[in-house]
């Protein structure tokens, strides 16, 4: 009796190890690093369509953990943010044809655990946070599939671009 007890808990820790790694490895396939820019490319392409035609290249960031320090603590929602886990996908852009205040076309963040976008920000400074309406309660779409948003839903950034000084000694 002593035996089968012993095999049929062997036998369930198995079973549950192999559970385990397969709930994990789904995790790390859902949060590659193309579903990742593929998420980030259409959080831009919503908000800011005009900075899409400037993407040059995409980098993903490592695993950042959300800090007080990034947006502050004075609201509930922010709060309980405080310790996730997510990573910031941004997009180059050729400084020779365009120029912007900062120096990427677009960064969007996306939380590790759901895969759902934290913010974005264009090369202007302007941006979106969904902290208080998450993206699909903004746009009535998920991120993770590029859908046609109805117009006056939502505010697009808009260009805007910085103007090389002009040199007036030549």
């Amino acid at each position: 009796m002593k035996k089968i007890i012993f095999i049929l808990s062997v036998i369930l820790g198995t079973v549950a190890l192999y559970a385990q790694s397969l709930n994990s490895s789904k995790r790390s396939e859902a949060l590659s690093k193309s579903s990742l820019i593929e998420t980030a490319k259409n959080v831009a392409m919503t908000y800011g369509p005009a900075y899409v035609a400037y993407f040059k290249s995409a980098n993903v960031s490592d695993i950042q953990v959300f800090q007080k320090e990034d947006y502050g603590d004075s609201f509930p929602e922010i709060k309980k943010q405080i310790g996730r886990k997510y990573y910031t996908v941004t997009f180059t852009y050729d400084s020779t044809s365009v120029k912007f205040a900062f120096d990427y076309a677009a960064k969007v963040s996306i939380w590790e655990d759901t895969g759902e976008p934290l913010d974005v920000i264009f090369g202007n400074g302007m941006g979106r946070n969904f902290l208080f309406l998450n993206f699909k309660e903004q746009t009535n779409h998920s991120a993770k599939k590029r859908m046609k948003v109805a117009p006056g839903l939502i505010e697009e950034v808009p260009l805007q671009t910085e103007k090389e000084p002009e040199n007036i000694w030549n």
